[in-house]
């Protein structure tokens, strides 16, 4: 029996494009604009309904204008969170269904960029009977599955080469994907409203690395300096809890955990909001950083416009990474720490070594295609040059012709003749030259690459 109490949001990264259609006609944005506007009346869970407007309020008082006009959360709905043990299935293959909870979907979007954080959100007295860590090892191990919803068979089903008939249970990312048009981008991340801090230091590792506790497959656990030292470190800004942050978890232990459920709303409100925003960061980030390895994958085939496009895209959540989105001092410090334990500076200097990777072959393309053109001017050059001539050699030939008591009127069709024949042979030889120049090119290359490496 765990020595504590939590509520659990696991937290998605999501991304469409612009084409997708599904959210429109679902009138998923239009209805959350209307919720927005009216307190989110409509929503009938309790729980969801508290939260969604306690995050508001707090993105409203807290950050600046310019990125809260921006955003719209969508309550999606009621669903049954399956918990498996992490003996997981196979392709094919049903979860080990150990039991389910009641879980509420929220969509967090940024329609500009076309970006959306989905929560999960799990109550403590939904989860009080399963295991913590082994929920955030399905997250680790992106095995997230919900009881089959009963509008399923219209968006699964026969549409769908996975499910050949509607399954007990689905994975969730699919649900998203056939019925909203969302695709993953990125890893999870989950938030831990905590009453202590578990007495066992051994599952609180495991919690902050994003694994089971009471494995199925390991009998050993993590001894890990990293993350025991995560472990130590309180990022706590105030006064009335602790907060402890790894790559994947932010677990904020309270001083007073209530057993009211909005006094822990309120709670979970003011620091869920700021992991809500420093995920939109990551977010970005994956999903530029998978647009460009694409790009790359193929064969690096990829113009200045394509690249322009990229970085324009990119150029839509500079907002979000603006410290003065944020008011008050106490704030930005902890969005600080979450954006360093999420890693989000290593994602941005991978976006800086891919960007300049492809302008380096766009570079490349481009001087090979300034070179063809010029050997192209060069031979149309030449041919235009020797056709200036023509009556000049037509009556040197029509002369030696008359000589040789040969018809004159051949002079001109030799010349013809011999143009054709000496374009194609200049061609042929200005082919062969350039091969062996690119050729020479790629191994002073290889040469300068070595000796590089050797210094």
């Amino acid at each position: 029996m765990a020595n504590y109490e939590n509520d659990i949001y696991l937290m998605l990264p999501l991304a469409d494009n612009q084409k997708n259609w599904r959210l429109d006609e679902l009138g998923v944005l239009k209805q959350a604009s209307l919720d927005k506007q009216t307190a989110y009346a409509s929503v009938p869970d309790d729980f969801s309904r508290s939260l969604l407007n306690n995050l508001q309020s707090y993105l409203e008082y807290e950050c600046n204008n310019v990125v809260v006009d921006e955003l719209r959360m969508a309550y999606l709905g009621q669903y049954e969170f399956l918990h498996s043990t992490d003996d997981y299935p196979k392709h094919g293959e049903d979860p080990d269904v150990v039991g389910t909870s009641t879980c509420q979907l929220i969509l967090t979007a940024h329609q500009p960029t076309h970006m959306y954080i989905l929560t999960v959100v799990l109550p403590k007295d939904t989860v009080k009977d399963f295991s913590t860590t082994q929920v955030l090892d399905q997250l680790s191990h992106e095995s997230l599955w919900i009881a089959c919803p009963k509008d399923a068979g219209q968006y699964l089903g026969i549409n769908t080469k996975k499910y050949a008939a509607i399954p007990d249970y689905v994975d969730l990312y699919d649900y998203l994907k056939y019925k909203y048009g969302l695709l993953k981008c990125g890893s999870g991340k989950a938030f831990l409203l905590l009453s202590d801090r578990p007495e066992k230091e051994d599952e609180f590792r495991c919690m902050m690395a994003g694994e089971t506790y009471d494995s199925q497959h390991q009998d050993f656990h993590i001894a890990s300096d990293n993350i025991s030292q995560i472990c130590q470190t309180n990022h706590a800004q105030y006064d009335y809890y602790q907060v402890y942050m790894s790559e994947m978890v932010v677990a904020c232990i309270m001083e007073n955990f209530s057993e009211n459920m909005e006094e822990r709303i309120d709670i979970t409100a003011t620091y869920a909001f700021i992991v809500i925003l420093a995920m939109f960061q990551n977010t970005s980030i994956e999903k530029v950083n998978m647009q460009i390895s694409n790009a790359l994958a193929n064969d690096g085939d990829i113009s200045h416009q394509e690249i322009l496009g990229l970085y324009r895209n990119f150029g839509k959540t500079v907002r979000f990474w603006e410290k003065n989105n944020y008011k008050y001092w106490g704030t930005q410090q902890e969005a600080q720490c979450i954006v360093e334990a999420f890693g989000n500076k290593e994602l941005k200097e991978t976006y800086y070594e891919h960007q300049e990777f492809l302008e380096h072959i766009v570079e490349l393309k481009g001087a090979q295609t300034e070179e063809r053109n010029g050997t192209i001017l060069n031979i149309v050059a030449t041919i235009l040059a020797v056709i200036q001539v023509q009556d000049f050699v037509v009556e040197l030939l029509e002369g030696f012709y008359k000589k040789a008591g040969i018809d004159v009127t051949y002079a001109g069709s030799t010349f013809s003749t011999l143009i054709i024949c000496g374009t194609f042979s200049f061609v042929l030889v200005l082919i062969i030259i350039n091969r062996m120049r690119s050729k020479m090119r790629k191994g002073s290359m290889h040469i300068k690459e070595l000796k590089d490496y050797d210094s």
